[in-house]
Formats: structure tokens, sequence, C-alpha cells
């Protein structure tokens, strides 16, 4: 599943400028986009100008930036980039776009494009990019003819720390391009790395339909739960820190829940986080060796 962030024009360095700094420039660009990578392995990015036609500067093109072999590296990483998902001319007609996005007056195409997908801005690191998140003026068409403007607000990194502040952000976001039960499961894996499922889980799973309530609801309690393990330390905490309301069965019903995890040992599956409307359960067993959460019943509170 690829996570598609959107390169803003209006960052590229312009006037009489350093070599050394323009380079540095792109390094920044190269570490922002490498710790996309580490949270999305799958990030891709699109702009509105080829690699090699990026200018920084006057007279400084990115490619000559990384002509030397000392720098072969960091050329290969931002090509890969570009031979994953293809920069493309004229971002807008590609995306249907109706609405005009402005930064201070001058059109935004790369940031607008980020706000109308819902995904990330990505800058090179200076002046008014330094902040993680960037107001944009919208004007969008009315049926009437008339027009309207708003204020916008476009999640944006243009250096590895803004990353940190959209880290959660960014984690959910495939979950909104997942249409129901069939296509979560098939995706399990990227989804939710840090999770197992036994295979009673997948008819519990794929049961759910686009559109449910329930659905969006079940999807987001496994996020909750794959954010939790991922940052669970398992030196210092007996368990990760929980994002929604998650507690153990009582000694009575515990035993409703002994399975056999996925090494085929009996395990009690007696942890369950909530999720509404109803009484919606994910019942699982933190692994700590593996630092994982295997998860043995996704759907309605079972009945004592």
């Amino acid at each position: 599943m690829t996570f598609i962030a959107f390169l803003n024009e209006l960052s590229f360095p312009t006037g009489p400028l350093d070599e050394a700094v323009a380079r540095e420039s792109a390094k920044g660009l190269i570490d922002t986009l490498r710790a996309l990578r580490r949270v999305h392995s799958s990030a891709a990015l699109h702009s509105s100008s080829p690699l090699t036609q990026i200018q920084l500067g006057e007279g400084v093109w990115l490619s000559s930036l990384f002509s030397d072999a000392q720098y072969r590296d960091e050329w290969r990483f931002l090509r890969g980039f570009e031979n994953r998902s293809p920069f493309r001319v004229g971002l807008g007609e590609t995306f249907g776009m109706d609405t005009e996005y402005r930064f201070q007056g001058i059109p935004a195409e790369g940031l607008g494009l980020a706000h109308v997908v819902g995904t990330l801005g990505i800058s090179f690191c200076f002046g008014p990019w330094l902040q993680p998140m960037v107001e944009l003026d919208r004007t969008y068409f009315l049926e009437d003819g008339n027009n309207a403007q708003e204020d916008v607000q476009v999640h944006h990194a243009s250096a590895p720390e803004n990353l940190v502040t959209h880290d959660e952000w960014l984690r959910r976001q495939p979950l909104s391009a997942i249409a129901d039960g069939h296509e979560l499961w098939a995706k399990r894996d990227t989804l939710f790395p840090n999770l197992r499922f036994l295979p009673r889980t997948e008819v519990q799973i794929r049961l759910f339909k686009a559109g449910e309530l329930r659905f969006l609801s079940a999807a987001s309690a496994l996020m909750d739960l794959e954010l939790a393990v991922a940052s669970w330390d398992t030196v210092v905490d007996a368990q990760p820190n929980f994002l929604s309301k998650t507690t153990p069965e009582g000694e009575t019903r515990r035993k409703k829940f002994k399975f056999l995890d996925l090494s085929g040992e009996e395990r009690y599956f007696d942890m369950h986080s909530r999720y509404t409307p109803g009484a919606g359960r994910v019942h699982f067993w933190l692994d700590r060796a593996q630092r994982q959460a295997q998860v043995a019943h996704i759907g309605e509170k079972v009945p004592d």
C-alpha cells in the first residue's frame, strides 16, 4: 500500500546559492524522506517536476549535486522514489482539483494536493517551511457559480523531527483507504506489523462490511493496539501504554479465551480493548519476547 507525499514546489531554493548550501538543503530532503520510509516503507513522492529538472538556486540542479561517486547512494535513494511513483506534470488536472490553494498569495500546487488527498506535504528545509503544519488559503467554487474561501492546515515535514510530531497521524493514514473487512484482512501485515492474528479471526474480520460504523471502530481499535505495541519498551514496562481502554477479563470469564497461540501453545487471550457501537472487543495475548500482540477475537463481547 503506497503512501503518497507531495513535494512543495514553493520550497525550491531560489536566487544565488552556494553549491555546498544547496547540497545540504538536498541532503535535508533525503533525511526527511528516509525518516518517512521508516514509518511507511512504501512511501512515494510526487512532484510537478522530474528530479533532473529541479533547480536549487541559480544554475544548480539537483542531479548535478549528486553527480560525484561519493553521493551515489543518496542519488540512488532519491531516484528510487521517482521509479516507485513517477513524477507527473499537471497534478492538479490529474487529481481533479476544483479548488485553488495559495500560500501567502502564491499558488501552492503541491501543498494543495496534499490537502486534497489528505496526505503529507514535503519541503526543502528553509525559511517558512520549518513548521510541521502549513496554513493555506483555499478558494473553492459553489454550485451557484460563486466562490468561497477558508484557511486550511496541511500536515507537512521539512525535517525528520517534523515526522515525530505527525507519527500517530501518519500511522493511521492507511486505514482511510481500506474498503471493508476483506481488504483489511488482505493487508493486515502491512497495516499492523506488530500484530499477529489467529486463524479464527479471519472470518470475523471478513464479515465487516464497507461503510459500517463498527468496521471503522474495529479497525481503529486494532490501530490503537498496533501503535501501543510499536512503542512498547519491554525492558521498562510490563505492558504497552494502551491508547484505548484495555483490561484483563475477570477470573470467571478468563477461561472463555484460552486458545492455541501461533506456535501451538495454550494461552489466555483475556486482555481486551473495547470499541463501539455495541460491545465490541479485541482480545489478544502480549508476546513480550517478540514485542508483539497475537489477536484471537474481534467482534461483539462473548456472552457469559
